[in-house]
C-alpha cells in the first residue's frame, strides 16, 4: 500500500539482515501557537562531564556551551578526581555509568567522599538494564537512559541544580528566601484528579499570586465553568470521568467564541509532538509539561494574560 518492499539477506553462520522501504510523501509541520518550554537557567553554571568515550564528551560539550555553560570534560574518572582534589568548582556533572576502571558508580562515591563545602549535584548517563539500583543509592539527582535527547539533559541539569539549591535552603531556614508576590487578580480553575498534585499546584500558583478553584475532573471543570466565570484554566489531559481533552472540547464548543472562554493551559505528563497536537485540536491554548516547574507555569500565566489583554 505503501508502494515498497521487503526482503531479507541470509548467510549461514553470520546471520540475517531485513531490509524494508516505503514510498512517504513530505509534509510540512504545523506552527505551533505556544512558546517552547522554558529552559532552566544553565547559563554561566560550570559542568563537569566524565566520560571515556571521546565522541560522547565532544557532543556533550558542545551541547551545554550552546546552553551557556562553562565546561570541562574528563575521559575518565582518575582525571575527574584530580580536577576536583585540585580545587577546581562545578556547579554540577554529568557521569557516564559504562567507563573502564572506574565506572560512574564508582566515581559517584568517591565524589561524595571528598571534602567539599556543599556536595556536587550528578547526572547519571546509563545504557538501558545498567540502572537498577542506582537511584536507590542516593548517589544521583537525576539518571538518564542513553542516548539521552538534549531536552531531557537540560531538564536533569535543572533538576540537579535545584535539588541543590533547596537542600542549601533548607539547611539555612532562616535565609530570606521569598519575596512577596502581589496578588493577581484573573480568577483560575486548577483541574487535576492527584490530590497531590492538586496541592503542588496551588501552592506554586500561590507564590506567583494567583488563587485557584481546584476540580477533580472534566466533569467537575465543566460544572465550575458553568457557575462563574474563569479567566484561566490549567487542565491536566490525564483525569478519571472526563479527562481534559474532552473537556476542554466542550467548552469550546459551548463557548465558541474565544473572547468568551477561559483560557485553557495543558497540563501532560506526556512530551511528544502529538501529544501537543492533540491539545491543540482539541481547542487547548498552550502547554506545560510534568512535573510543574515554576518558570515554566509563571510563563505560560503571562502569555495566557497577555493574549487575553489582546482580546
Amino acid at each position: 500500500m505503501m508502494h515498497g518492499r521487503m526482503w531479507v539477506e541470509s548467510e549461514v553462520g553470520k546471520g540475517s539482515t531485513f531490509f524494508f522501504t516505503v514510498l512517504a510523501a513530505p509534509v510540512v509541520s504545523k506552527p505551533r501557537p505556544w512558546m517552547g518550554a522554558v529552559r532552566p537557567p544553565l547559563e554561566g553554571r560550570a559542568l563537569l562531564v566524565v566520560d571515556d568515550n571521546a565522541t560522547n564528551r565532544r557532543i556533550l560539550t558542545e551541547l551545554a556551551r550552546g546552553w551557556g555553560m562553562t565546561v570541562r570534560a574528563a575521559e575518565s574518572g582518575v582525571q575527574a578526581l584530580g580536577w576536583l582534589q585540585a580545587g577546581e568548582h562545578f556547579d554540577v556533572a554529568v557521569l557516564d555509568m559504562q567507563m573502564p576502571d572506574m565506572d560512574g558508580s564508582m566515581l559517584a562515591e568517591a565524589i561524595r567522599n571528598l571534602p567539599r563545602p556543599s556536595p556536587l549535584p550528578l547526572v547519571l548517563l546509563s545504557s538501558i538494564g545498567a540502572r537498577e539500583g542506582l537511584a536507590s543509592a542516593g548517589l544521583f539527582k537525576a539518571i538518564l537512559t542513553k542516548p539521552a535527547k538534549p531536552d531531557q539533559l537540560v531538564a536533569a541539569l535543572g533538576t540537579a541544580l535545584r535539588a541543590e539549591a533547596d537542600r542549601q535552603a533548607s539547611a539555612h531556614p532562616f535565609a530570606p528566601t521569598t519575596v512577596l508576590v502581589p496578588a493577581r487578580s484573573e480568577k483560575l480553575l486548577l483541574a487535576e484528579d492527584n490530590a497531590v498534585n492538586q496541592k503542588v499546584g496551588l501552592l506554586l500558583l500561590s507564590k506567583l499570586g494567583y488563587r485557584a478553584d481546584v476540580a477533580a475532573n472534566g466533569n467537575e471543570a465543566l460544572e465550575a465553568v458553568e457557575r462563574q466565570k474563569y479567566d484561566i484554566i490549567i487542565m491536566d489531559v490525564q483525569m478519571p470521568e472526563m479527562d481534559g481533552l474532552e473537556a476542554s472540547r466542550i467548552i469550546v464548543d459551548r463557548w465558541p467564541d474565544r473572547r468568551q472562554r477561559p483560557w485553557i493551559i495543558a497540563l501532560t505528563a506526556n512530551a511528544m509532538t502529538g501529544d501537543r497536537e492533540a491539545c491543540l485540536a482539541a481547542g487547548m491554548d498552550d502547554y506545560i509539561s510534568k512535573p510543574i516547574r515554576t518558570e515554566e507555569l509563571a510563563a505560560a500565566l503571562e502569555r495566557a494574560a497577555a493574549a487575553r489583554g489582546k482580546g
